[in-house]
């Protein structure tokens, strides 16, 4: 009878989840943040920035653990294989959970299916550059260019799958063109060929390239988002510059492992929401040419599975694979 009475002063949602009574209140102990890229880039930026606002709200300390390879799957396989717990969340992007695990089957796991969503946090556009030594000052002088040149014009990624790689292949399909896609491991390695002239073409991520496109190293010509960027708003969108239904960018959030208990879902999808609103927030991600995305756990697995069928197609057609 007293332990009965004591049940029902507690909590409903510590009722609700099996891993919190093994434990305590969750969290108890410390939780990792597994960011599947190595330090220093914008996921890992993103992922430092979460980790430090769920530090704060949950007053446990938050590990961010970084996990690189294949694309950003090595340490997104190991995150979605962790114990449903609520001791070990992700960050997502493309690569992790949409054009990784197609273009990576042998990773073995679903970014969509066998993850449960917690929330975005921040989405980035590209711009489609060229090097000054293409005669084009126009997506449309470009498309022109490759079609009287099939196979000779050049683009490069940071790496094959990722959102910078398939804005091109995107770019091909559309524009119906014939250019050639230059692989490097990293998007610091892609930069320098480009700056050169060794690579002609790019849709790098805005903060990386914009500083150059204000000096004149790199030509704009236009963002690779649906709507103009506040960042570059003189440049038009593809679709804007002839190219139909065409719409990429980089996009941020946060999963944890499949079964995770929909009480610490709730609570961590509040806290990163609370923290996209946060005037602060949205002034460092102003910094590095990066919009506010908030979005319920529901919508952003919505938005995860509509993302998967879109860029399987794109690899579907396009033939992009890894080599």
């Amino acid at each position: 009878m007293i332990r009965r009475r004591r049940l029902a002063l507690l909590p409903a949602g510590l009722l609700a989840a099996p891993a919190l009574a093994q434990d305590g209140p969750w969290p108890s102990r410390p939780v990792r943040l597994v960011v599947a890229f190595p330090p220093g880039g914008l996921t890992d930026t993103f992922g430092r920035m979460m980790a430090d606002r769920l530090q704060a709200e949950l007053r446990q300390t938050v590990v961010v653990e970084n996990r690189g390879g294949a694309g950003g799957t090595t340490g997104t396989q190991m995150a979605v294989r962790a114990a449903p717990d609520g001791y070990t969340l992700a960050v997502a992007a493309p690569s992790t959970h949409v054009t990784g695990p197609i273009l990576f089957p042998s990773t073995g796991y679903d970014g969509v299916s066998d993850v449960t969503p917690v929330g975005a946090f921040a989405t980035i556009a590209s711009i489609a550059v060229v090097h000054p030594s293409v005669p084009a000052n126009s997506v449309a002088e470009l498309v022109a260019l490759a079609k009287a040149r099939p196979g000779t014009l050049n683009f490069g990624s940071a790496g094959a799958g990722g959102s910078v790689h398939l804005a091109g292949e995107l770019f091909k399909m559309r524009a119906g063109v014939d250019i050639v896609h230059v692989p490097y491991r990293g998007g610091a390695a892609m930069l320098t060929d480009l700056l050169a002239g060794r690579v002609q073409i790019a849709f790098d991520n805005l903060p990386q390239i914009l500083p150059h496109v204000r000096t004149g190293a790199v030509r704009a010509l236009a963002v690779t988002s649906r709507e103009r960027s506040r960042f570059a708003p003189e440049l038009p969108t593809m679709i804007e510059a002839g190219v139909p239904d065409y719409d990429v960018t980089s996009w941020f959030g946060l999963t944890a492992p499949q079964g995770t208990p929909p009480v610490i879902v709730e609570r961590l999808n509040g806290i990163l929401r609370a923290m996209v609103a946060d005037p602060a927030v949205q002034a460092r991600l102003e910094g590095v040419g990066a919009e506010p995305l908030s979005m319920t756990a529901g919508e952003f697995g919505a938005f995860l599975r509509a993302e998967r069928v879109r860029y399987a197609e794109i690899i579907r057609v396009s033939g992009a694979r890894v080599d």
